[in-house]
């Protein structure tokens, strides 16, 4: 009976051993499996989704204030973040609490694979009342590709967000309504135009330069392009005649002086007139070149006014005042009788039977202040 009884007993050991050896390799494989499954999961998304948080800067506001939420993202550096947009019609983030637009985006930290980030919306509300806002979407790719295929997944806020908009009390018992103020008058300020005015006198005074650079300009041009005004020989022989007898040198006993300005006035007159070297020639070489030229009273003239210049130099002759005047008359109608008429077209055209006082004063020009001034004794030879 004992043999029986002990027998059974360790049947049972052994069928309950080999149940439970059996039944250990099965939960090893399961839990193998289980392991795969999660490192499968795990290859696909590689990191968590990121952490969000987000609180308000205020729990109370007057109507129209405006502040500010703030969300953290705690994320890896491959994650790609989409931003809340809210644009349009679409600009609130519950009921009448209007999203003005992001104020900013920070980088709080950085440290090996994860980084910080904050985002801050404005917000403000118009109506007056208490709201709740919970959940805030936060859309996130696991990287840039899967964020340009459009595959995202969404992750939202935990904190339950509260904010009590008030409004104003009223007295309409007391209240009056009043027109609008008009606009408060202020004077001018010389500091609020001073940039303007010193850009304006900067401006005037460039223009200014400008328009005078231009006027020069222009005059330089016209007058390159004029053609150059020649004075007869004549003209400049009666000026010079008319300005030595002004000068009143024999009345003061400059003889010597008068005759010979005199004399080379009218030698210079020739040389223009005629081409003939009188400034080097003699009185007597003249009058033969003359005799080619001019008629026999005309060469009486000049002989009547050299022959006595040469004795007033040479031998100091002192004329009686008849003769210093009658030589300044023989000079000036000797001109007068031979100067040239200019043809039509060439220089200046003056009036048939004009002085040469009258063609000057016709044709200004400036006065040649060498002529007949400085003459030496040996001028005349």
């Amino acid at each position: 009976m004992m043999l029986k009884r002990n027998f059974t007993l360790l049947f049972c050991g052994l069928l309950f051993g080999g149940a439970l050896a059996a039944s250990q390799p099965a939960t090893g494989r399961a839990q193998e499996a289980s392991d795969r499954a999660t490192s499968v999961t795990d290859g696909k998304r590689r990191h968590p989704a990121p952490e969000v948080h987000a609180r308000f800067s205020a729990d109370t506001i007057e109507i129209g204030d405006q502040f500010l939420l703030e969300i953290d993202i705690d994320k890896d550096l491959a994650q790609e973040i989409q931003l809340l947009s809210f644009d349009g019609a679409d600009n609130q983030l519950v009921p009448k609490i209007e999203v003005l637009g992001i104020d900013r985006l920070d980088t709080l930290s950085r440290s090996g694979r994860r980084e910080k980030l904050r985002v801050t919306y404005r917000l403000t509300g118009f109506d007056a009342g208490s709201y709740a806002v919970a959940g805030i979407p936060v859309v996130w790719s696991a990287t840039s590709a899967e964020a340009r295929e459009g595959r995202a997944d969404t992750v939202r806020v935990p904190e339950l967000l509260r904010i009590e908009v008030r409004g104003f009390d009223i007295d309409t018992a007391t209240y009056q309504l009043c027109d609008i103020k008009r606009p408060i008058h202020t004077p001018l300020l010389f500091a609020e135009i001073r940039e303007l005015v010193y850009w304006s006198v900067a401006s005037a005074v460039v223009l200014a330069g400008v328009i005078y650079l231009v006027i020069r300009y222009l005059q330089r041009r016209r007058r390159r392009g004029a053609p150059k005004r020649i004075v007869p020989p004549h003209v400049t022989a009666i000026r010079a005649l008319e300005k030595l007898h002004s000068r009143k040198l024999w009345q003061n006993g400059k003889y010597k002086e008068y005759y010979s300005q005199l004399v080379d006035i009218v030698r210079v007159y020739i040389e223009g007139r005629y081409g003939i070297g009188a400034m080097e020639m003699t009185s007597d070489q003249i009058l033969g070149a003359m005799r080619e030229v001019n008629d026999a009273r005309l060469c009486e003239k000049l002989r009547g006014l050299f022959s006595p210049a040469d004795l007033v130099k040479f031998a100091k002759l002192a004329p009686a005042a008849e003769d210093n005047e009658q030589a300044y008359f023989d000079a000036y109608f000797y001109v007068e009788e031979t100067k040239a008429m200019p043809e039509a077209g060439e220089g200046h055209v003056v009036a048939p039977g004009a002085t040469a006082t009258e063609a000057g004063r016709m044709f200004p020009a400036e006065e040649d202040e060498t002529v007949g001034q400085g003459a030496e004794e040996g001028h005349i030879k």
